[in-house]
């Protein structure tokens, strides 16, 4: 049994000593033969078996000594009260009744006698060799001390071996060992000739016993043998020395010393062994370095003996062990261990070791400074209070988990710091294990990846409103790997278009495209990812609502941490809307562009004639043609005023600024006026007209001169478009609350395509100088306008060309038919007869002209030039109504019409603004000076007379 716990001393050790026993007692007769086929055995063992050394010597101790109790160990230098360094000159000790001062002795096996035999290790600790006996028939004697005296040797060899397995690991260990057994060898081997001169009878059988155990030490390939004089030289060597060493038998026996063989920093070891051997006899394993043939260098653990003999002239022999990788080994283990530690101290914030159930037991002082625990704030599981709150639980299931599994450790969570705050750290522990597999305790360590967990949330921060606005554009919004699959696509890109994550070019988003549009869409795409470089393209994608939808698409590429390529990110926006009004835009600039050119063209048709006209006044017999010149400037001049109307309405009514004078009023009344002012274009066509209107009388909420030019419009436009003796058709009825009016021709119809542009501004269904006068193309857009504005709606019809059109006009009907009246003047009489009327304009022919229109009409007619002069006709005339011109240098209308109103005897007077403005922010200007009304230029004559009419005189 192995001996290795201090024991505990009971009883004064001195008193149990009697070792002087040994010189009385009879001795058994030495079994040399036994002895030494033992010692080859051990010997055998050291080279092959170091592991079971001190097992087998406890084998050799039961059956040389015939002892069922024994063991070897290393007890402390003063075990049990007793000095083993003073334990007797030659390291013998018996005692009688050991159990008192070796309490594991104790029982009912008890040993009556414990013999010890003490063997000195390298390192100056005391080994112990031991046999004990049960009883009085087998008493310890001389001869048991001899052959513990000669095993001692092993017991040094085998604790050397032990000793060094504890430092370099479990190959070291088994080299040490073998080395040991070497040294026990050669120890034995001592033991045998010192016992061989001491026992001369058995001489002979010893010495070939003896050479047979050299013999067979010599040809093991383990160990190398050396036998050398005390002066370094070299006797003999074994093979296995030779191949270790590099030199021949030869080589080593003529011209190299044994101290040679060590390298220059190992010359002094080697001497010192030598020294000890000449002085002792014996020495302690060591290691050292030595030098090949080569200069290579190996390691090895030498274990030297003297051999018998007297002074200088013995011989010396030792066994030596190649370590050299054991020494590699040591030397890597170490570098690793430096460069593990050198690791920590760069990387980890905290190392710490707990014991197996995970209990720290131990001070961390890398702990401490990073939490600021004290050692004891952090012993056992204390440590979790540095944990931050919400992660306590986490830490906690997780650790306990690996403890019980026994699995490593890798968690992230956030400890409290010594200056206050939290900061993330990684732990990670592994558990290391005692030899049969079960956890001896865990070590483990902390690493500061705070920087990486803020840099992680900022990513995820950074990602998610990415998402979120993605998700939340109105835009499509997607990414491209290097293939070109969709990596992500935003919900828009889902509902519009289908788009979706892993489709490709070729059979996902690729099939989304027109095909006019797709080909060069992917291509420019595949490009861009080729070269990580931008793109953008205009492109047609099939849409949800199943057309095809206009987008502008732009790429770019994404490139992540080290300028890794990662896709492009792309996003199209809908501009279908956008490509629609520009197509519109270049419709409309196109039309307009006609219209100019129309509008050219229709203000020069009458300005011709008017030409002509002033030509034919100018010569001698001009006088003779003057009606008839007159009479057709009259007419130019209201085709110029109609054209500026039109003009002027539309403008008006674009802008909304277009203002309804509603009153009850008949639509025959409303049809008949719109048929008379039509009646010159239906006569010149020589077209048929036919008017069917119901019965009952239809009573409208409406403009009346609006109305008129609604309908007069149509008919125009019928008797335009229709071949000469053509068919015209006006109807009118009533539907629920509503009247319906038609005005059908027999003319060129209208195209399919054209039909939804009829009512388009500039817009004409047909433009050729066949037809004449084709007029500007926004006639029929004022029809629109004003009959919506009447909260009407107005249609267009045909079957195509050649085959006549159709326009249906609908309109409310006024809630309650109120009777239409109108005030009436007999035919024969003068309209303004009693009626004073003061003209003022700077403009004199204008002025002029008025006056003389106005005196034809019955009126008393004044005029002035400006606005004082104006202000003192008004004093001396006292008129009913002053015709004010707005634009007058000096004094302009609207002053003069503040001072008239200024005065209260004026308060009758009726004011009347003629001018070109026409706009609803003009008339608000002239209502707030104080005028009744508002007249553009020309002057509408039937509307001035109706209002200097209505004047009581």
């Amino acid at each position: 049994m192995s001996y290795n716990a201090p024991p505990q001393a009971v009883a004064e050790i001195d008193d149990l000593v009697v070792t002087h026993e040994l010189a009385t007692r009879p001795a058994r007769v030495p079994d040399h033969a036994a002895e030494n086929r033992a010692l080859a055995a051990l010997a055998q063992d050291l080279a092959q078996k170091p592991d079971r050394m001190p097992e087998r010597l406890e084998e050799v101790l039961r059956a040389l000594c015939g002892v069922e109790a024994c063991g070897v160990g290393l007890p402390a230098e003063t075990d049990g009260g007793f000095d083993w360094h003073a334990a007797g000159a030659d390291g013998v000790v018996l005692l009688r009744r050991p159990a008192r001062v070796f309490p594991f002795l104790e029982g009912a096996a008890a040993p009556a006698e414990l013999l010890l035999a003490t063997c000195r290790c390298e390192d100056g600790g005391i080994g112990v060799i031991w046999v004990a006996s049960r009883g009085d028939e087998r008493r310890l004697d001389a001869e048991d001390a001899r052959l513990l005296r000669s095993l001692a040797p092993f017991a040094a060899a085998a604790q050397r071996l032990a000793g060094s397995h504890g430092h370099a690991g479990q190959a070291r260990r088994e080299m040490e060992r073998d080395f040991v057994r070497r040294t026990d060898e050669l120890q034995a081997t001592q033991a045998r000739l010192a016992d061989e001169a001491a026992q001369r009878l058995a001489a002979e059988r010893e010495l070939r016993e003896s050479h047979a155990i050299l013999e067979a030490a010599m040809h093991t390939e383990a160990v190398g043998l050396a036998f050398y004089a005390l002066d370094g030289s070299i006797i003999d060597c074994n093979s296995a020395l030779e191949r270790m060493s590099g030199y021949g038998r030869e080589e080593l026996r003529s011209a190299v010393r044994w101290s040679d063989l060590a390298t220059p920093e190992f010359t002094d070891t080697t001497l010192r062994a030598l020294a000890e051997l000449r002085s002792g006899g014996r020495t302690a394993p060591y290691i050292k370095q030595l030098a090949r043939k080569d200069g290579s260098r190996w390691w090895a653990m030498v274990a030297p003996t003297c051999l018998p003999g007297e002074g200088d002239e013995r011989k010396c022999i030792a066994f030596v062990i190649d370590i050299t990788e054991t020494r590699r080994a040591e030397v890597a283990l170490q570098a690793s261990e430096e460069r593990f530690q050198a690791l920590m101290k760069g990387l980890a914030q905290a190392t710490w070791e707990t014991d197996a159930d995970g209990a720290v037991r131990t001070d961390s002082p890398g702990w401490r400074r990073m939490t600021g625990q004290s050692v004891e704030e952090s012993a056992g599981l204390g440590w979790v209070n540095a944990v931050h709150p919400d992660d306590r639980h986490f830490v906690m299931r997780h650790w306990h988990e690996a403890v019980a599994q026994g699995s490593p450790v890798n968690a992230e969570f956030r400890v409290r710091q010594a200056g206050g705050g939290w900061r993330w750290t990684n732990a990670r522990a592994a558990p290391l294990r005692n030899p049969d597999g079960s956890i001896a305790r865990w070590i483990g360590m902390n690493i500061d990846v705070d920087a990486r967990r803020q840099a992680e949330a900022a990513l995820r921060e950074s990602d998610g409103r990415f998402r979120v606005l993605a998700e939340a554009s109105p835009a499509l919004i997607f990414q491209l790997d290097e293939q070109g699959q969709v990596s992500y696509a935003n919900r828009r890109s889902l509902e519009v278009v289908g788009m979706r994550a892993g489709t490709g070019p070729a059979d996902g988003w690729g099939s989304l495209l027109h095909p006019d549009d797709g080909p060069r869409y992917i291509e420019r795409v595949r490009t861009a990812i080729a070269e990580r470089a931008p793109f953008q393209q205009r492109v047609r994608a099939r849409a949800a609502d199943g057309g095809w939808h206009w987008f502008e698409s732009h790429g770019a590429p994404l490139f992540g941490a080290g300028n890794a390529y990662r896709g492009h990110v792309g996003i199209s926006i809908d501009v279908t809307e956008a490509v629609q009004a520009e197509e519109a835009l270049r419709n409309a600039d196109r039309r307009k562009d006609e219209f100019l050119a129309t509008l050219a063209h229709e203000l020069r048709n009458p300005l011709a004639p008017i030409s002509n006209a002033v030509h034919l006044l100018r010569r001698p017999d001009g006088r003779r043609t003057a009606d008839r010149m007159v009479e057709m400037v009259g007419r130019q001049v209201r085709q110029m005023v109609r054209l500026v109307d039109d003009l002027m309405d539309v403008s008006r009514i674009t802008q909304g600024k277009l203002e309804l004078r509603r009153e009850p009023l008949s639509l025959a009344e409303i049809l008949s006026m719109a048929v008379e002012t039509s009646m010159p274009a239906i006569e010149a066509g020589r077209h048929e007209l036919t008017v069917s209107l119901p019965e009952e009388t239809l009573v409208l909420e409406a403009d009346k001169v609006r109305l008129t030019q609604v309908f007069g419009n149509m008919l125009n436009n019928a008797a335009k478009y229709t071949d000469r003796g053509g068919h015209i058709w006006a109807s009118a009825w009533r539907e629920d609350d509503k009247v319906v009016v038609s005005v059908r021709d027999s003319g060129i119809g209208i195209p399919a395509a054209k039909l939804p542009h009829v009512f388009e501004m500039f817009s004409q269904a047909h433009r050729d100088s066949v037809r004449g006068q084709a007029g500007l193309g926004i006639g029929l857009t004022m029809v629109r306008s004003l009959v919506e504005l009447h909260g009407g709606s107005v249609e267009a019809r045909s079957e195509g060309p050649g085959q006549g059109s159709e326009f249906l006009v609908r309109l409310p009907l006024a809630p309650v038919a109120a009777p239409v009246a109108h005030d009436g003047l007999d035919e024969g009489a003068a309209p303004l007869e009693g009626r004073r009327v003061l003209v003022v304009d700077d403009n004199g022919d204008a002025a002029e002209s008025l006056a003389l229109l106005l005196q034809a009409a019955g009126a008393e007619v004044r005029t002035a030039r400006d606005g004082p002069a104006g202000l003192e006709a008004v004093r001396q005339m006292t008129p009913h109504a002053v015709l004010l011109d707005l634009g007058m240098p000096g004094m302009d209308g609207f002053e003069v019409a503040r001072r008239l109103r200024a005065d209260p005897g004026n308060a009758a007077l009726v004011l009347v603004a003629l001018t070109g403005w026409g706009q609803a922010e003009d008339r608000r200007r002239t209502q707030a000076s104080g005028f009744d009304h508002h007249l553009t230029k020309p002057v509408d004559v039937d509307l001035l007379l109706d209002i200097l009419g209505r004047i009581r005189a």
